[in-house]
């Protein structure tokens, strides 16, 4: 997971490897008070639609306010069929909870996945 700073509040990301733990994520963030146009999931690369090369998975993820090394870790983590959760929270009680969900929910760790695809 990943926090941007951003005004008023904070943009938190998350990369799952099922779609289905990636929308429970976003429900449960949504019911837990994060507004609905606030919580994003970007798909990442599926056996059943044509490949994108990771300069699409770029532009696919190019609003979101990522370092460059970040921004390279989870457009491969997209390219690999991952999907991302980004949400914008409004406060540090919204953040925290955001935290907890996306972590209960099967977010991976990307710093140590990205360990794994270097190997």
């Amino acid at each position: 997971m990943s926090e941007i700073p951003s005004n008023p509040g904070r943009t938190i990301s998350a990369m799952f490897d099922s779609e289905s733990d990636a929308q429970s994520a976003a429900e449960e963030l949504i019911a837990s008070g994060v507004q609905r146009q606030s919580v994003t999931i970007t798909p990442g690369q599926r056996e059943d639609l044509p490949a994108r090369d990771h300069a699409g998975f770029m532009d696919a993820i190019a609003n979101f306010f990522f370092t460059d090394e970040q921004r390279n870790l989870y457009a491969e983590g997209l390219r690999r069929g991952g999907f991302l959760v980004t949400a914008q929270v409004n406060d540090q009680l919204q953040h925290d909870a955001a935290l907890r969900i996306l972590a209960e929910r099967g977010s991976i760790d990307v710093d140590e996945r990205a360990e794994t695809w270097r190997s």
